[in-house]
């Protein structure tokens, strides 16, 4: 087959929380073959993770499937011989790697394919990707968050930058590219267009990874306070889940005057930083944003009425979230 010059490898870096869930599903489950999404390495949800965590050889996770990383290069190449259009690699998990190691073993094995090599990023609000990642916190079995959402944010502000990732990647040698998560409505569509997908304009925004609502945000918070071990934790969190009335939303701004006040001058910076350097501007946030961290009474009415058979871990649940109920 010959080479397509324009080709490019895009190498999507994520980060969390920047629609890279949808991304993935989408391209994983995609036959279109104007762009390349190898089945090597994947992680359930479509994501490159697998081959990731081979290559850095970080098996912390114990979903990880031991591979050869040269083998699946080599499969990688082999494959993208046979295809026509741009090759995109997707993964948050390169976030804090040398991703320049990665590219350098990688680009071997397209046998001399001239191709151009760029690491995508998604820039999303600030205060809403802390948002989301903080639901993500709760939600997840393993990190069982247990501190409240504005000491997560102060403790994390310089980490949700961009700047700090951007220069990272920048690093590697290889040229990086930003694009803006907003408007949020229509983000899939340019995504695709942005990496040269013949549909692109078909594509429909969807829910993937859907957060918890403020009530199950907090009905779960409290129980991972509660739970004693992860096997615990995901008894009570499956007890919740019986309550099927808005336990799942899109995240709300859930941070208190003190931590908005704390990261605002953190994230100012890095907006201008996109703005001066990439002419990337994130929507403004409103002075003092209303915080949703709370319960209202029908809202803690619908937590006492899902754990009323859990028992004392009921009873504990019920206890601590009590003082999120608005009066």
């Amino acid at each position: 087959m010959l080479d397509n010059p324009s080709r490019r490898l895009i190498l999507h870096a994520g980060p969390p929380k920047t629609g890279t869930t949808a991304v993935q599903e989408i391209l994983a489950k995609s036959g279109d073959p104007s762009v390349f999404y190898p089945r090597v390495g994947l992680w359930h949800d479509g994501a490159h993770h697998n081959l990731v965590f081979n290559f850095y050889q970080d098996f912390a996770r114990p979903e990880v499937e031991r591979q050869d990383p040269q083998a699946m290069f080599a499969q990688i190449g082999a494959q993208a011989r046979a295809s026509t259009g741009n090759i995109v690699i997707s993964s948050e998990a390169f976030g804090g790697r040398d991703v320049g190691a990665f590219l350098r073993a990688l680009l071997p094995h397209f046998g001399g394919m001239r191709l151009e090599t760029e690491i995508l990023l998604v820039c999303r609000d600030h205060f809403a990707r802390a948002a989301s990642l903080y639901n993500q916190y709760v939600k997840d079995e393993t990190s069982a968050e247990t501190r409240e959402p504005g000491a997560v944010l102060i403790d994390n502000a310089e980490g949700y930058t961009y700047q700090r990732l951007i220069e990272q990647f920048q690093a590697s040698g290889f040229p990086v590219r930003v694009m803006n998560y907003h408007p949020a409505q229509d983000f899939l569509p340019r995504f695709f267009e942005r990496i040269g997908f013949a549909g692109a304009t078909e594509i429909k925004n969807e829910r993937h990874n859907v957060s918890l609502s403020i009530k199950g945000l907090i009905a779960t918070l409290a129980a991972n306070r509660v739970a004693r071990s992860v096997a615990d934790r995901q008894r009570l969190f499956t007890a919740l889940m019986r309550d099927e009335v808005a336990f799942f939303a899109p995240s709300l701004f859930i941070f208190d005057a003190a931590a908005v006040a704390a990261a605002r001058p953190v994230f100012e910076r890095d907006r201008q930083y996109l703005e001066q350097n990439f002419g990337l501007a994130l929507p403004e946030i409103e002075a003092e944003p209303p915080c949703a961290f709370f319960l209202t009474p029908q809202m803690f009415e619908d937590i006492v009425a899902v754990t009323h058979d859990l028992g004392a871990e009921g009873e504990a649940i019920v206890d601590d979230a009590r003082r999120y109920l608005s009066v």
